[in-house]
């Protein structure tokens, strides 16, 4: 698919990101995400649906904080180490599902598209905006 995002060879992965313009307009179809992208943002877009979706890990999250609620915090953490250790297994499971991953990615991604393209959007309205007042300008200040 052309509208589809593909990741940079090695080595380029630290290099150009979304923002930059100019690279962004030589190679439309080429997106590269930066270091902190995938390592931070879309890691925890990852751990926030596996929490959320009852088809990842929310009956463990679920079954968790029930326990931890019923004992308290302190004592929540001897009490329900069974509810805890099967929710950080299942989050671990998450953690490594590639169709997790790749759906968060793509959701990720197209944010940041949509973010990018509203940028430009506003930014060309602004330019429009400057050039009519400019020409009021030329045009009332004869």
């Amino acid at each position: 698919m052309a509208d589809e995002p593909t990741t940079a060879p090695k080595g380029e992965e630290s290099g150009e990101s979304l923002f930059n313009q100019t690279k962004a307009e030589e190679q439309p179809n080429k997106l590269v995400l930066l270091k902190a992208e995938r390592d931070i943002l879309i890691n925890d877009m990852v751990r926030e649906k596996a929490k959320e979706e009852v088809k990842y890990c929310f009956n463990q999250f679920a079954e968790m904080s029930k326990c931890q609620q019923e004992h308290g915090l302190i004592a929540g953490l001897w009490k329900c180490d069974g509810q805890n250790k099967d929710f950080k297994m299942c989050m671990q499971w998450a953690f490594y599902n590639d169709q997790l991953r790749d759906e968060c990615k793509n959701t990720y991604v197209q944010r940041k598209k949509e973010s990018i393209q509203k940028n430009r959007e506003q930014q060309l309205e602004n330019e429009i905006r400057l050039k009519v007042i400019g020409e009021w300008m030329k045009n009332n200040l004869k």
